[in-house]
């Protein structure tokens, strides 16, 4: 059976310290990047949310152009069978009638 010894450990106190102040001196030199990035970020997802508004309004309006168009279209259609129909009552009654005799 082997017997160990055990290590003495020591309070390192002063070592711990300077640790800590090197992590909060790395840790102030980071946080103005993250922050830049952050912004980036900020003004990236923002100009997508314009784009996709902007998008949505050029969509919306395509559409009810294409309704408009098709409503023009059809009115246009309704008076022209309309007046193909009265042009067909005129001709049809008109070579219905006999030709005049004198």
């Amino acid at each position: 059976m082997t017997v160990r010894s055990k290590t003495a450990l020591k309070i390192v106190q002063p070592e711990i310290e300077e640790m800590e102040a090197v992590l909060q001196d790395a840790a102030k030199q980071s946080a103005p990047m993250v922050q830049r990035l952050a912004a980036h970020r900020d003004k990236i997802d923002l100009a997508v949310k314009e784009l996709e508004s902007e998008r949505f309004d050029l969509i919306s309006r395509r559409d009810l152009l294409r309704r408009q168009a098709e409503a023009v279209e059809a009115g246009l259609n309704m008076h022209i069978e309309d007046i193909e129909a009265t042009m067909r009552l005129y001709e049809g009654g008109l070579n219905s009638l006999s030709a005049p005799t004198e």
